[in-house]
C-alpha cells in the first residue's frame, strides 16, 4: 500500500512541474505576441512632438540673442 502512495507522489511532483512549465511557456508565449504593439504613441507622433520641442528650442534661443543677454547684468524688476 505504502508503494503505491509514494508513486502517486512522485508522479504528483512531475504533474506540477509539468503544470508550472506550462504557465511559464504561455507567460512568454503571450509576451512575444503583443511585442508588435505599441504602448504610448506611435513613430510619427513622437517625431511630430520631437520637431516641435526643436522649433520651441530655436525661438527660445532666437529670443534670447535678440535681447543680447551677456549675462553680466542682473535682472531687475521696474
Amino acid at each position: 500500500m505504502r508503494k503505491k502512495l509514494n508513486q502517486w507522489a512522485d508522479a504528483d511532483k512531475a504533474i506540477h512541474t509539468i503544470v508550472i512549465c506550462g504557465f511559464v511557456i504561455a507567460f512568454m508565449v503571450s509576451i512575444f505576441s503583443c511585442q508588435e504593439f505599441y504602448i504610448g504613441k506611435t513613430e510619427e507622433e513622437l517625431y511630430r512632438e520631437m520637431f516641435e520641442v526643436d522649433s520651441l528650442i530655436s525661438k527660445i534661443q532666437f529670443m534670447i540673442d535678440s535681447l543680447e543677454v551677456d549675462g553680466t547684468k542682473v535682472w531687475q524688476d521696474h
